[in-house]
């Protein structure tokens, strides 16, 4: 078992989430060093780690490679990626991992990938009875839902995986939507557009246990470029409730972003986001502190069920900050 001091973690594709940096940081939280990556020295929360590196893109075959060495070099205990891509990638080389004494904080693959193709989500969702928002993967099933009356304009088209609100399309008119579909270079699905309350939920799922340990809510107020930029924190039962059923089957840990809609009344699951939501910050100034629970589970110990453990009606507001650097800061 490590000590918790000498806990070292490595978070790949740090890109902006300089604020996650500085949660591990905090001595306080059970990590003494903090390694990142990126591919672009232009990533701010490179510069605020205690050592990084420039690594080629998660494509190149060299890759697994590359981060191996720094895991040896630096003493890493776990690797923490963030973008959804690597995600299934660590998940499925994570044996090379393991086997170098290396914890990769991810779910299991299959799960990954579930959550990550929008599509078979929506189908999952129907075949375990949880409440989803009407959803179609063409404009022939569009007219036939239409048809029965389950589909009306306006909808959302969206990429089958994308991420961040990237290639989302408010359609208003049928001509319209059906002159996009035919078009579309990359699977795409057709949503009934949600028109009602945005809720963001950020879940621990214990390492040890596989069971959720704790949830935080926030209504979301306002969203910029797929990220919410204001929320305000909320607890209902029912919601805790449902997210428990839905995370139920599936093989996920770790950190767990989830996306709810409150339409008439009921609530609906978006997605599932495997990782660190770009929203967490607004849970960890709750107290919700995702990185000691994931220094307890590196040194073995499970953690305790606090779900709802925090205050309602905290309002999070996000705002732009800065950081100047040399020109080439590598």
């Amino acid at each position: 078992m490590n000590n918790v001091a000498n806990l070292n973690l490595l978070i790949l594709s740090c890109g902006t989430r300089n604020l996650l940096v500085r949660y591990f940081k905090d001595r306080a939280n059970g990590f003494a060093r903090v390694v990142g990556t990126d591919c672009s020295t232009y990533a701010p929360a490179l510069y605020e780690t205690d050592a990084h590196y420039i690594v080629p893109r998660m494509t190149d075959p060299s890759y697994l490679d590359t981060i191996l060495e720094i895991c040896h070099k630096e003493a890493i205990n776990a690797v923490l990626p963030l973008q959804e891509d690597e995600l299934f990638l660590i998940a499925s080389h994570r044996q090379l991992f393991t086997e170098a004494g290396i914890t990769p904080i991810v779910s299991a693959a299959e799960a990954i990938e579930l959550c990550r193709d929008k599509y078979v989500f929506y189908q999952y969702l129907k075949e375990h009875g949880l409440p989803a928002i009407t959803t179609c993967c063409s404009f022939e099933a569009f007219r036939q839902e239409a048809a029965a009356g389950t589909m009306k304009l306006p909808v959302f088209l969206k990429p089958v995986r994308g991420c961040g609100s990237i290639g989302i399309q408010k359609v208003e008119q049928a001509g319209l939507l059906e002159a996009l579909c035919r078009y579309q270079t990359e699977p795409y699905i057709i949503q009934n557009f949600a028109q009602g309350e945005e809720f963001g939920a950020d879940i621990y799922i214990d390492l040890l246990t596989k069971q959720p340990v704790t949830v935080f809510v926030k209504k979301k107020l306002r969203m910029r470029a797929g990220e919410t930029e204001k929320s305000v924190s909320y607890k209902d039962p029912a919601l805790f409730e449902l997210i428990g059923k839905t995370l139920s089957p599936l093989a996920l840990t770790g950190p767990v972003d989830m996306d709810i809609f409150r339409i008439d009344g009921r609530y609906y699951i978006s997605e599932i986001n495997p990782r660190f939501g770009g929203g967490y910050p607004h849970a960890y100034n709750c107290g919700v502190n995702f990185p000691r629970l994931l220094a307890n589970n590196l040194n073995g110990i499970a953690n305790g069920r606090m779900i709802g453990h925090y205050e309602t009606g905290v309002c999070m507001l996000k705002y732009t900050d800065l950081l100047t650097l040399p020109e080439d800061p590598a």
